[in-house]
């Protein structure tokens, strides 16, 4: 099998896996969902009598056990690529951070996609619970056996997934406070915007309200707020949501415009509401 220090050779069949549209980008590499998921499955399983997990340890057939395994090792892994991110972006220059961290993540995935463990995570990704075929490949009965290529799956999937975050506005979960706003975000928030000129600072504040947001409810009460408080003069739809704020507060359409429908009567009578109804304010 090949390691990850070397690169499989550019054909047809890697150019799928390495050119990925942003949704294809958030479906493969945006691991908060997966990672909640896992660690409910660890957590649950942690709370069997021994001697029924002992045997399912014992048994190299069994799907819990290459689930369980596997869900460890991805929840261990998690953050240890932080001192090399942090390095990257205190190595480049404000202007050019988002640039910088876009060429990392392209050229990590361009070496993932060089192995036979990354592209079988790339293509399962694809699918539903896809990570649980990646536990049968990486440690059923006859898994991979090279335990350091295992620990370089890990550790190269985390730094592409912190590196994604950062892109999509989610470092501060990992103590990066800093602004990362593409100019394509920007550029379509705009339409929405009472002032375009405010856009940039409008999602600015979006994303310090709605990251790290895990129902659609939250996620959806700034949307709410700036349309209330006159800094947006237009509803955005669903799609610029889903594409600037991911999947991980898991909010469908159905919800999303239902919480921010200005015809329905208001969801939220809470302080932090009106607080975000202020800080809006000053963009109507």
């Amino acid at each position: 099998m090949r390691s990850f220090d070397e690169e499989a050779p550019h054909s047809t069949a890697r150019k799928e896996f390495v050119n990925l549209s942003d949704s294809e980008l958030n479906q493969t590499f945006d691991l908060t969902a997966i990672r909640s998921e896992v660690y409910g499955l660890v957590r649950n399983e942690g709370e069997k009598p021994w001697n029924i997990k002992e045997q399912e340890l014992l048994d190299a057939d069994s799907d819990k056990r290459a689930e369980w395994i596997f869900a460890t090792r991805l929840l261990a892994s998690y953050g240890t690529s932080i001192p090399q991110v942090e390095h990257l972006l205190k190595s480049a220059p404000p202007a050019l951070k988002l640039q910088m961290l876009s060429k990392k993540r392209t050229e990590l995935i361009n070496q993932f996609a060089g192995t036979e463990a990354g592209q079988h995570w790339m293509m399962c990704m694809k699918e539903q619970d896809g990570w649980k075929y990646v536990a049968q490949y990486a440690y059923g009965a006859n898994g991979i056996q090279d335990s350091g290529l295992l620990d370089r799956f890990m550790l190269m999937l985390d730094q592409i997934a912190i590196i994604h975050d950062v892109i999509n506005g989610r470092g501060r979960k990992y103590g990066f406070d800093l602004d990362i706003v593409s100019t394509e975000s920007i550029n379509a928030t705009k339409q929405y915007c009472k002032h375009p000129e405010n856009a940039h600072l409008i999602l600015q504040m979006l994303h310090k309200m709605i990251d790290g947001q895990t129902t659609p409810k939250r996620s959806s009460r700034p949307i709410r707020a700036a349309l209330q408080s006159g800094a947006f003069c237009e509803r955005p739809s669903y799609a610029w949501f889903d594409n600037e704020f991911g999947n991980s507060c898991k909010n469908d359409s159905s919800s999303y415009y239902s919480y921010t429908d200005m015809e329905k009567e208001c969801p939220y009578d809470d302080k932090l509401y009106d607080e975000y109804k202020n800080d809006f304010k000053k963009f109507k």
